[in-house]
């Protein structure tokens, strides 16, 4: 028998070698090691970002549109029940002179009206300011306006009580600012009211979106979008309802034409109201100023005016010098609540 050689015998241990480490590395690639792959969780703090909302595009933005409804009611107004409240003033002023209730109640049978002095030296008008905040450097903006406008609120975000806290102090009247489905969808919140909810899930959602700002003294709430869900009268009965057992005022954002707002209010005799003047459809300071003059003529014509705007660059520029000649012309900023009626 050959003797085999030592050089052999490592060239055979080699081969050993070598097959095991090609054994083990086609293992690996077939039976990868799952610890291998792992990475640690790490939670990181963002900071808040400086987010500016979009303006929106409503179905009813004409100026001449509403000019010409208003000349509509003119006619209506002046032979109604308004003008007579007026006329027979002068004989008992104090008969109609009513202090504003802290909250509304479904058993008052009295009516916010206008006082007839107040209504022959200034015309009022109420500036709300939604999707407030949303941005934070934004809502501060606003309430550094320090003028008697309302602010409403969405229930999600970086939005907190303190911000609400801080308007309230700076002279600002508050709201919710729901939202509600438009007739495109879209995903405006992680919470959004829809006519496919049961009346259980759309009071539950509101209930929850006003505990965020619990004991802060929410006034009431305005749709944000809603032109499909403020069309359907039975969804909009549910919100109606949750209102008047809150003693809540709603205000109809007017989003669609066919907004049953107003009707089925007067029907749970929940304090109701609409927007005029949309302010902020485009971000442009000479649009907002002219949206704020036709909110002057509106004023002008039926002694009150609502306009709608947002926290917008060009939108909290245009307000800051706007509030600044109200004194000349006659005309009053006023919370929302003091033009409501039932």
């Amino acid at each position: 028998m050959k003797k085999i050689s030592k050089s052999t015998w490592f060239s055979i241990f080699l081969l050993v070698i070598a097959f095991l480490e090609g054994t083990v590395l086609i293992y690996d690639l077939f039976h990868p090691n799952k610890d291998k792959f792992s990475l640690d969780a790490q939670e990181f703090a963002v900071p808040a970002r400086d987010v500016a909302v979009k303006p929106f595009l409503f179905e009813i933005q004409s100026a001449k549109q509403t000019e010409a409804i208003l000349d509509n009611m003119e006619n209506a107004v002046s032979n109604g029940l308004l003008k007579q409240v007026i006329d027979n003033s002068s004989n008992n002023k104090e008969a109609i002179r009513l202090p504003l209730k802290h909250h509304f109640s479904a058993n008052d049978t009295t009516s916010s009206v206008i006082d007839p002095d107040s209504a022959q030296q200034t015309h009022r008008i109420a500036i709300v300011i939604d999707d407030m905040g949303v941005s934070i450097p934004y809502t501060q903006q606003i309430i550094d306006i320090r003028q008697p406008l309302t602010a409403s609120f969405l229930a999600y975000g970086p939005a907190n009580k303190k911000q609400v806290e801080a308007a309230q102090a700076a002279g600002f009247e508050v709201m919710l600012h729901v939202p509600m489905m438009p007739h495109v969808p879209a995903a405006l919140a992680p919470i959004t009211l829809s006519p496919e909810m049961s009346k259980a899930e759309i009071q539950g959602h509101i209930s929850k979106m006003l505990k965020r700002y619990a004991g802060t003294d929410m006034r009431g709430i305005n749709n944000h979008m809603g032109s499909l869900f403020t069309e359907k009268p039975e969804p909009m009965r549910y919100v109606m309802e949750f209102l008047r057992d809150n003693h809540l005022f709603f205000l109809d954002s007017l989003t669609t034409g066919k907004s049953v707002g107003r009707k089925v209010a007067a029907e749970y005799k929940v304090p109701y109201i609409t927007r005029d003047v949309f302010l902020d459809n485009e971000n442009k300071y000479d649009y907002i100023m002219g949206q704020l003059r036709q909110t002057e003529k509106v004023a002008h014509k039926k002694g009150y005016a609502v306009a709608i705007g947002h926290p917008h660059s060009e939108t909290i520029r245009a307000l800051n010098d706007w509030v600044k000649t109200l004194k000349d012309k006659n005309l009053r900023l006023v919370h929302l609540s003091e033009l409501l009626h039932k």
